[in-house]
């Protein structure tokens, strides 16, 4: 198995004019995601891969061998990297049809044959003859995925390849991504916003925010345990509340801890009474009820009321004032049959294991 490694600071006039410093250290040899918010550094690392930013410092490497060295001197130019691309909007030509988008960084004889097999591969035959302009998202990014790896790349970088598709493409894409990278062999790194696919595709994440790498690992890991304020933020944890500790309960197995006004029950944290402690907690772990709730495994049922509801996507962010103002990601259906509006009283049930500790 391939395997991909940098670690650079890169330097560069950021879109607004002023001076933007990425400082990363990534490596992987499956499909490495990496997650950030706009401006968290993601372009930024994918050009300095693929020789398109030449980083002030630091070392990448490929296999092993160095594609870039600033101690010895080493700066390989982008056609001697052997890097591939995937781009969001597929970048194909737009004159030539799909069999002549992958055969065009395949050399020799057999380029027609080869063409056809690696459309045969990623789902694509019968689009053989079609120009870009007659295929929809999905399938122009299938032509995309199989001219890039038609060119025999030694890795593979993809900037937010399905972020502009509808999610049934997205799933079956994801699939695909995730068979190829197994049968090349070779790094993917795949740069996206959205945490689902990070943890469907990816076999590391690697979190960005403001130009650092805040957390790294197994994805289900970090998404779960953000291990900072800065890896909350990337990973977008929707509540970050700060408290001080109350009191510990080795009977219930929790301890207390007043938020500045409300006080919820977490799991045991280690740290005395009165010490000031950061928790964090994502939107979808907030449950949202009408009237008395009956036994429940959930050690805080809080009662407030509805402030705001506003559409995230494919569901409803609910901002309630407890009084702490809480977040909670509810679908539209569950909306309309509980019959929420600004003003609405209701009680939000969490489990202690919902809030995590990040500082």
């Amino acid at each position: 198995m391939s395997r991909l490694e940098a670690e650079i600071v890169v330097e560069r006039r950021s879109e607004r004019g002023g001076e933007f410093r990425l400082e990363a250290a990534i490596a992987g040899d499956g499909i490495t995601v990496v997650c950030g918010p706009s401006g968290a550094g993601k372009s930024t690392l994918l050009l300095a891969l693929v020789g398109g930013l030449r980083p002030r410092s630091g070392r990448i490497a490929l296999d092993g061998r160095p594609l870039f060295d600033a101690g010895r001197g080493v700066d390989l130019p982008t056609r001697r990297r052997r890097i591939g691309m995937v781009f969001q909007e597929a970048a194909l030509f737009p004159h030539l049809d799909a069999l002549r988008n992958v055969g065009f960084g395949i050399r020799g004889r057999e380029r027609p044959a080869r063409a056809r097999a690696w459309l045969a591969r990623v789902g694509a035959a019968d689009l053989a003859h079609r120009l870009p302009s007659e295929l929809s998202g999905g399938e122009r990014q299938r032509i995309a995925l199989a001219r890039a790896l038609a060119a025999e790349p030694r890795a593979l970088l993809l900037d937010e390849p399905f972020s502009a598709l509808d999610s049934a493409s997205r799933a079956a894409l994801g699939d695909l991504l995730v068979e190829l990278q197994s049968a090349s062999g070779i790094p993917f790194l795949h740069v996206t916003h959205d945490l689902g696919e990070a943890l469907r595709l990816g076999t590391r994440l690697v979190l960005l925010e403001r130009g650092a790498v805040v957390q790294s690992g197994i994805p289900a890991e970090v998404i779960a345990r953000p291990a900072s304020l800065a890896a909350a933020r990337a990973v977008g944890t929707e509540n970050v509340l700060s408290g001080a500790v109350l009191r510990h309960s080795a009977e219930l197995g929790c301890s207390e801890v007043d938020l500045g006004g409300t006080v919820v029950q977490t799991c045991t944290l280690d740290l005395p009474p009165g010490a000031r402690v950061t928790l964090g907690l994502r939107a979808e772990e907030v449950l949202i009820a009408l009237g008395p709730l009956g036994a429940s495994s959930a050690r805080n049922v809080l009662e407030g009321r509805v402030e705001t509801l506003v559409e995230v996507g494919t569901g409803v962010e609910a901002r309630v004032a407890t009084p702490v103002p809480l977040r909670a990601l509810l679908t539209p259906g569950s909306v309309r049959e509980l019959g929420l509006e600004p003003g609405t009283t209701v009680r939000l049930v969490i489990k202690a294991s919902a809030f995590r500790r990040l500082a």
